[in-house]
């Protein structure tokens, strides 16, 4: 009989919630939390060719990658080995953070519910999930930026008119993956309160007696643009500069530098989102099977 791990856990988020941060963290500890039982993978493994979930347990959700090579408690045991816990990180498995060629985003992770529980069902194992949410505004800031690091230039207006503030509805999410078949319990946490709840992060991810094997690593793995930066990538793009325009913008005018961080919002706008958030998070703190982690101000 091949061995499986007595739990799973699932970082899966979202995007731009410091998740590179905590990835980089686990990654660091890797090796000793296979010491201790646990066994952490993350995108430097899932991202490689053939290497990602959908490959290694025959999903249908990705088409580049290949099919199944072998069956999926072959494959959880070479995951795993003896491990009693299983860590996976990888945000791009629920979906990606902007729609293709800049469409409407109507849902954000559509499909997130789906491909958990079939994920689940291909590895016979319950998942519990974790996942981090943000503010409206600031997450749509940092989308916004993300594309134009991407590659693909368009006015933040534009971006707004297909990315409002009603559609970044984390109840929405939560509920569904609450209610995936295959998933346990959902963990959530503010991107806000990232660096105050990072041990309770960590100690869900990993148990209470590895948890010490995974230290904090400085921030700001991945900054963001200034506004000087993204004026200067709308005024290339008019001119038909666009490759690298937005990666060169953010060496020559980086935030850390004392450029003020972009912001396509007034303040009026950011207030009705904040006001949105926080109905948001008092309903997650209510959904049954959902553990929302807070600051200890104690």
């Amino acid at each position: 009989m091949i061995a499986t791990p007595t739990s799973v856990a699932f970082h899966i988020g979202v995007h731009k919630t410091a998740t590179t941060h905590l990835q980089r963290c686990l990654r660091r500890a890797a090796h000793d939390l296979a010491a201790n039982d646990v066994r952490y993978y993350g995108p430097d493994t899932l991202r490689l060719p053939g290497r990602s979930l959908q490959a290694l347990f025959g999903l249908k959700h990705d088409a580049g990658d290949s099919g199944v090579k072998r069956a999926a408690a072959e494959q959880m045991a070479l995951l795993c080995g003896n491990a009693h816990r299983l860590v996976l990180s990888e945000e791009n498995f629920i979906g990606p953070l902007n729609q293709p060629q800049g469409r409407t985003m109507k849902r954000r992770y559509k499909a997130a519910d789906a491909r958990l529980s079939a994920l689940a069902e291909a590895i016979g194992q319950t998942i519990d999930v974790h996942l981090a949410v943000r503010r409206p505004t600031a997450f749509i800031n940092s989308a916004y930026c993300q594309m134009l690091l991407g590659g693909r230039v368009q006015p933040i207006q534009t971006y707004q008119s297909r990315n409002g503030l009603g559609s970044v509805d984390w109840v929405d999410l939560v509920s569904r993956l609450r209610a995936a078949r295959g998933v346990g319990r959902v963990t959530v946490w503010r991107y806000e309160d990232y660096g105050d709840v990072f041990v309770q992060i960590i100690t869900g991810l990993v148990g209470q007696e590895a948890a010490p094997l995974v230290a904090p690593r400085p921030r700001h793995i991945n900054r963001g643009l200034s506004a000087a930066a993204v004026a200067q990538v709308l005024a290339q793009a008019q001119s038909g500069v666009v490759e690298d325009s937005a990666k060169m913008a953010r060496k020559a005018l980086p935030i850390e530098d004392g450029h003020a961080p972009f912001d396509g919002f007034s303040h009026q706008e950011h207030a009705i989102g904040d006001a949105a958030y926080g109905r948001q998070i008092a309903a997650i703190a209510q959904m049954d099977g959902v553990t929302l982690l807070r600051p200890d101000r104690g």
